[in-house]
């Protein structure tokens, strides 16, 4: 996975594709405190939620491989924070820190520094 993820081009697309259903899913329920408090209280777990939270994990996990493979291991901290903003009650209501923090994770995933060899340091 580590290779793959040394391609630009692929962690570009694999991050936008697991980032797109978390914006239509909340259309549906799946970060809704009212529909976890009624799930909850029906003793049911809102599979909504949970197909969320597996897309998310999954842009957890690529960003990890991403930052693995580029040197940047602190580039998993933005879809850690995407997902705090997106379920934690009343974090959940400050628009738009999600959608921040995924294109933090995708530009800085993107910048990659060249260091220069010894050799040519004249």
């Amino acid at each position: 996975m580590r290779e793959a993820m040394k391609n630009t081009a692929t962690f570009v697309i694999a991050y936008v594709i697991c980032m797109i259903p978390t914006y239509i899913l909340p259309y549906f329920g799946s970060n809704s405190a009212v529909v976890g408090v009624v799930a909850a209280s029906a003793h049911l777990i809102n599979p909504l939620m949970l197909i969320h939270l597996a897309f998310m994990a999954g842009l957890i996990a690529i960003a990890r491989f991403r930052g693995n493979a580029i040197d940047k291991k602190w580039l998993i901290i933005f879809p850690i924070l995407a997902t705090v903003f997106d379920f934690v009650p009343f974090l959940s209501w400050i628009p738009l820190v999600p959608t921040v923090m995924h294109l933090l994770a995708i530009i800085l995933g993107v910048i990659s520094v060249k260091e220069s060899s010894p050799s040519q340091v004249a």
